[in-house]
């Protein structure tokens, strides 16, 4: 059964403070749990899919920390013109199990991919990274490995959309030809606050464990401002981002770099065709709150919402119109294709 969902949905969004009953809201929040949460649980106790490709390295020169070193893994399928280049979401690696979907969905269509970790997500310890960082996507396209693709595909998810989207408003590289992003909080500040609530802890403590395994990796090799064990002691992603990426990305306050960092500002700007996916029961990423971003948004921009799925998990019947296969990643994969 293929999944309804509304395209181009910025036209037609739900209005704020529609009539809902109370078991409706809780029916609807308990299906994007269920569709967040069980997908991970069922990765974690299958066996891993093959994942295409080879281990993928280059260095770009930072600032404040030197020589800093990017890692990933390439897959380049013979007579491949096109790059895909696939984005992790807080917390996560190029070997995320949604970051290998995408690749091998790459690959079945005939196109390159580079499933690369931003800055010590490998563990690494040469430095950290916050959700901005396009600094890390414009080296990676500048490395000799890559320099030979015509056209660069960027799919992020969550956190990792924003940077996809960063990436085509700041023009880092002439060769992007499409962008995605896949339940993405474009409203940073907004976002933020709403993860925060008590209600999401447990995704919270999941994404606060692996940044701080990030951060304890780099504070063993290289000075950072704030200690370890202080950073571990934050309980709200302010508090933690005030703590760990304020001071060391040289932002004034979490207010000042959501602010310069975040993309709802600036959708309109937008003119690389551009992809949003997202749950209208998202339970990390409420899609309130980007509804006004999206409202703002470029003619550029295509949203596809869905009354289905979850945090960056969709089902297998995953519909965007595309002459491909359903599912999440192979339509996507069709969609930036298509427009590239």
């Amino acid at each position: 059964m293929i999944d309804s969902f509304q395209l181009n949905s910025r036209l037609n969004l739900p209005i704020a403070g529609t009539f809902e009953s109370a078991f409706e809201r809780v029916a609807r929040s308990l299906r994007g749990h269920m569709w967040t949460v069980a997908p991970v649980l069922h990765d974690a106790f299958r066996k891993p899919l093959g994942t295409p490709g080879r281990p993928f390295r280059t260095t770009l020169q930072d600032p404040v920390m030197g020589a800093v070193r990017l890692t990933g893994t390439l897959d380049e399928p013979e007579n491949a013109t096109s790059l895909l280049l696939i984005v992790h979401g807080y917390g996560g690696s190029a070997n995320s199990s949604q970051c290998i979907a995408m690749a091998r969905a790459a690959h079945k269509s005939g196109v390159a991919s580079l499933r690369l970790s931003l800055r010590g997500a490998d563990l690494s310890g040469d430095d950290i990274y916050h959700g901005g960082l396009t600094s890390d996507l414009k080296a990676a396209l500048l490395s000799p490995e890559l320099r030979g693709y015509q056209r660069v595909m960027v799919a992020g998810y969550s956190v990792g959309g924003c940077i996809a989207f960063r990436s085509a408003l700041d023009h880092i590289d002439p060769r992007i030809r499409s962008v995605a992003a896949i339940c993405s909080p474009l409203d940073l500040a907004a976002g933020a606050d709403e993860f925060d609530r008590p209600s999401r802890s447990i995704y919270r403590n999941h994404v606060f464990g692996n940044l701080n395994r990030v951060y304890a990796a780099t504070s063993a090799r290289r000075p950072l401002p704030v200690p370890v064990e202080v950073v571990r002691k934050a309980r709200t992603v302010r508090e933690r981002d005030e703590l760990a990426v304020v001071p060391r990305f040289g932002f004034a306050s979490a207010d000042d770099y959501y602010r310069r960092i975040q993309v709802c500002d600036q959708l309109s700007l937008l003119d690389v065709p551009s992809l949003y996916v997202a749950s209208q029961n998202d339970p990390v990423v409420p899609f309130w709150t980007v509804r006004s971003a999206i409202a703002r948004a470029s003619k550029a921009l295509t949203v596809a919402s869905f009354d289905s799925g979850g945090h960056m998990c969709f089902p297998d019947s995953l519909h965007l119109g595309q002459a491909a296969r359903t599912g999440l990643e192979n339509q996507v994969v069709e969609w930036l294709i298509q427009h590239q």
